[in-house]
């Protein structure tokens, strides 16, 4: 019974350690085609400023790419604001 019980305590951990992988290879998976995604919004929203390559079509890309900037900073400062309120981050 020992033995039964030991080998599940060394297998359990690698158990979960693969499982952890996989879920890493996953949110990869899922940041890629989301980024596929805003990539061919992006440049549907841009080609009627121009044709791709142009000043106008590059400059609109580029505003579309500084708004989401600004607004992936504001995410993470509420969520900053958020873990501060909880206890669970500190500035140090």
């Amino acid at each position: 019974m020992t033995r039964n019980a030991l080998s599940l305590a060394v297998l359990l951990p690698l158990g979960l350690g693969l499982f952890a992988c996989a879920s890493r290879e996953e949110i990869r998976a899922d940041r890629a085609a989301q980024q596929v995604t805003t990539d061919a919004e992006d440049d549907a929203r841009c080609r009627s400023e121009g044709e791709k390559g142009t000043p106008p079509y590059t400059a609109c890309r580029q505003n579309l790419a500084a708004e989401r900037a600004r607004q992936e900073n504001i995410d993470y400062q509420k969520a900053r604001d958020f873990d501060r309120v909880l206890g669970g981050l500190d500035d140090r």
